[in-house]
């Protein structure tokens, strides 16, 4: 057996080889990590920075919905502001449906975009998921350059430089309204209030003319008359400042027709839409949904039967409403420009479509209670919101400050489909569209339009409504439910009083047991 000898100077010089050797593989695993990410890099680079995004890398990212008309808008909106701030890149991320569920989707991968369009019914819910930014150190700094009164109280000051239910719409407590002191998260950028279209063929075929009747009557007063007078030239003449309910069911009984006398409505009076669009009337007529807390639920009464059964009326009552069938064959904006439809509901989001098809189409106020003479109308917004995760909040803050800016507002204006939230602006929109009176959409913004009854619960509300609606208008009659259960209908929601119980439990029994009757 042969034991080799180690000395010194023999361990050392191993000792270095082995280093060298594991030198030599470090070097080579080095080297070919930095081709392996060299290499995904130059394949992957696009996907990287879209998946890892940095404050350095990535644009400053929008999202916003709406129709080819508002996606134009945006893309012009987005341009001006790029050519004011060249050194900030906008990416546009248009999400033409199911844009609320993508945007919770994107708040859970907490990889929202900067910049984000919401709406006013689900905001209390987003308010208290904190991914919003409160934006009111950002105003609070930049005061006197947004031309804020640095007098007022800083709500207040945002009233005058946009429309106070605008603002509103988006003042906020983190837990949507009920306790702590409000903060501004979202800023108001546009909105539209529902106002009556009516064809102006429609109209003088029935002999029916638009104008200003003596005004020695005063339109507030509810021992004078009305708004609907006999014309001496024969027909009538409709004063829209003035009318009442009563008179819009005779106006439109009088634009109900059947030329040819088949049988067969060929000119329906009014289009009565889906529940939502019906709460110029619910308002007008004091049937609210909410008590003004919007904790407890008033929906029900004399009031709330009464305005239920004139929106049956219209459809089998007075019969100047096609039924969901009728209208399922021609919709109602082909009704409408064929001149099947006389009258329907709407914002100005329907503008440019009435533009579009060429037709003669004018705006009508809402009616006022026949018995107070108060009218009312939903008015909604739209706001611009800051991601609270965002990397880029100076770069969405200056954005933001844009799209509110009269250069942004008047790109507003000119499409028509909303009101600019910036009273600046009024005048832009107004004077786009000078064949009809637009205006009265502006008159209404500041006088009688009013909030939505909106709240946490409010997409449960609505199904509850729509529900209780459906069935008051089901086309067979013998399923069709009265007012009264009708009202039944909705109270019966446990989940829904659950959170929003009755004002008044006693009244909503027997509301509920009207409706329990009907079902044995």
């Amino acid at each position: 057996m042969v034991t080799e000898v180690t000395t010194p100077r023999r361990t050392a010089r191993r000792h270095l080889k082995e280093r060298d050797l594991r030198f030599g593989v470090i070097i080579r695993t080095a080297l070919l990590t930095c081709f392996a990410t060299g290499a995904a890099f130059w394949l992957f680079s696009d996907t990287i920075s879209h998946y890892m995004p940095t404050d350095r890398t990535t644009p400053l990212r929008v999202s916003f919905w709406g129709p080819y008309e508002e996606f134009e808008m945006w893309k012009e909106m987005l341009a001006a502001f790029q050519a004011k701030h060249p050194g900030i890149e906008v990416r546009a991320e248009y999400v033409p449906s199911r844009y609320e569920q993508k945007i919770q989707q994107l708040f859970v991968a907490d990889n929202a975009p900067d910049v984000i369009l919401y709406q006013d019914e689900p905001y209390p819910n987003i308010i208290k998921s904190e991914k919003f930014e409160d934006l009111t150190p950002y105003l609070e700094r930049d005061r006197a350059s947004m031309g804020l009164d640095p007098n007022l109280d800083l709500y207040e000051a945002l009233k005058r430089k946009f429309w106070p239910t605008a603002v509103e719409s988006f003042y906020y407590d983190r837990d949507g309204r009920t306790q702590g002191p409000r903060r501004v998260f979202g800023l108001p950028i546009w909105g539209g209030c529902n106002l009556l279209y009516y064809n102006k063929e429609c109209f003088a075929r029935s002999g029916i003319r638009v104008a200003s009747l003596p005004s020695r009557f005063s339109p507030d007063d509810p021992n004078g008359p009305g708004g609907l007078a006999k014309d001496p030239n024969g027909g009538w003449i409709l004063d829209d400042e003035r009318w009442t309910i009563d008179d819009f069911v005779q106006v439109c009984r009088a634009l109900t027709v059947d030329f040819n006398g088949d049988g067969r409505i060929d000119q329906f009076g009014y289009s009565l839409g889906w529940w939502g669009y019906y709460q110029p009337f619910i308002m007008t007529m004091e049937a609210d949904i909410l008590d003004k807390d919007l904790r407890r639920t008033t929906f029900y009464g004399p009031k709330v039967e009464k305005c239920l059964k004139l929106f049956q009326d219209m459809l089998y009552g007075y019969r100047v409403s096609p039924t969901p069938a009728e209208l399922s064959q021609i919709g109602q904006g082909v009704g409408f420009y064929t001149g099947r439809v006389a009258i329907f509901n709407s914002g100005p989001w329907e503008m440019p479509f009435c533009n579009a098809t060429g037709v003669g189409y004018d705006i009508l106020h809402i009616p006022r209670n026949p018995l107070t003479r108060v009218r009312a109308t939903r008015i909604t917004w739209d706001a611009v919101n800051m991601f609270s995760g965002s990397k880029k909040k100076e770069q969405a803050w200056l954005l933001i400050r844009f799209l509110l800016s009269p250069e942004a507002q008047r790109i507003v204006a000119k499409v028509q489909r909303s009101i600019p939230a910036l009273q600046e602006a009024k005048g832009a929109f107004i004077s786009q569209n000078p064949r009809v009176r637009a205006d009265k959409f502006v008159r209404v913004a500041g006088e009688y339009g009013r909030m939505q009854p909106i709240t946490e619960y409010w997409d449960q509300m609505a199904r509850a409504c729509g529900d209780a609606f459906t069935e008051l208008t089901n086309t067979e009659s013998a399923k069709r439910l009265t007012p009264a259960e009708a009202i039944g209908l909705f109270l019966s929601d446990k989940k829904l009083m659950s959170v929003l119980p009755p004002a008044d439990p006693a009244a909503a029994e027997k509301y509920r047991k009207t409706y329990e009757n009907r079902r044995k």
